[in-house]
């Protein structure tokens, strides 16, 4: 037996289990259990199957059997924590009481916990919930690991893996974009004089900012330090220089109170413009090429931006 709902954009996410065993007696018996306990419940019995609707799904947990035809529990959860998109499914096992060595090569596999046949109910639930919390708090630090705390926006890591996808494409497609670096003029003087919570105040504002003047092709991201770093796909040098535009104007508007004095913020930024034409580069000599134009503008006295198109040598 096997069952797949297509998934609809336009709903919110549900919590799901995956039931994985081959005896069809057993899944109505979870169905019936875990009403109410998790929000979806997919079942399937064929090895083969159970891993498509894993990687399509991406359950939260999978109750899954040892004891399968073709493909014993074991190596399907090796074969579900090699895939980087299933990896964090956690894992409860079907096992036989008494059979100790099941349990643990079900946990060296892999698994992350095990429940009994015949069940317990009131145990199959409290191990289903554990391991829902347990999948919630994974979900949790991975996001707040791809998330710069201060700002809100995506951090340096989030950046550099989205603008090697970019490299990648516009090397395979040709397909325009830019790499844009700014940086907040005189925000050493900011901090020395008003103190660091001034400081970091003007960069969760510098983000904000940010975040509310782009548009859905202009990614923000934050550096680290008072830098910043924008990705703009699908647009020529002209587009590229009046997006960066308006996001200058728009941290140039901030204004800050500090005792008695208020406090305005200017920023500086390099445009890196890739087009049609542009060489393949690597990433670093693309955050070198914007780095060297965000340079140019501070050295000329900064709040402005300096646009470079990446050309043949």
């Amino acid at each position: 037996m096997s069952s797949i709902v297509p998934k609809k954009d336009s709903e919110p996410r549900k919590e799901t289990l995956l039931v994985m065993d081959d005896d069809p007696k057993i899944h109505p018996l979870i169905d019936f259990h875990l009403e109410g306990v998790v929000e979806k419940i997919l079942h399937a019995e064929s090895p083969l199957v159970g891993l498509r609707m894993a990687k399509e799904h991406l359950p939260d947990v999978v109750l899954l059997d040892i004891d399968m035809p073709r493909m014993d529990g074991y190596a399907w959860c090796r074969e579900l924590k090699s895939d980087e998109d299933t990896r964090d499914s956690q894992v409860l096992f079907l096992t036989v009481e008494s059979e100790e060595h099941q349990i643990v090569r079900a946990l060296d596999s892999g698994g992350t916990d095990f429940v009994t046949k015949p069940f317990n109910v009131v145990v199959l639930q409290a191990r289903v919930r554990a391991a829902i919390r347990t999948k919630r708090l994974v979900d949790l630090l991975k996001r707040e690991a791809r998330v710069d705390g201060l700002t809100g926006l995506p951090n340096r890591r989030v950046f550099e893996e989205t603008l090697e996808r970019y490299r990648s494409e516009h090397e395979r497609y040709a397909e325009n974009f830019a790499v844009v670096m700014f940086d907040l003029d005189h925000f050493k003087s900011i901090n020395d004089e008003f103190g660091h919570g001034i400081g970091d105040e003007v960069l969760k504002r510098t983000g904000k900012a940010m975040q509310c003047s782009r548009r859905r092709y202009e990614l923000a991201y934050r550096f680290g330090g008072d830098e910043f770093v924008m990705l703009l796909r699908g647009v020529d040098e002209e587009g590229a220089v009046s997006a960066v535009e308006r996001i200058l104007d728009a941290i140039g508007e901030m204004r800050l109170k500090a005792g008695d004095r208020e406090i305005g913020i200017t920023a500086s930024a390099g445009i890196a413009n890739m087009s049609v034409a542009s060489p393949a580069l690597e990433t670093a000599r693309l955050l070198e090429t914007a780095d060297a134009a965000l340079y140019r503008a501070k050295a000329e006295g900064g709040a402005r931006l300096v646009s470079v198109k990446v050309e043949s040598s």
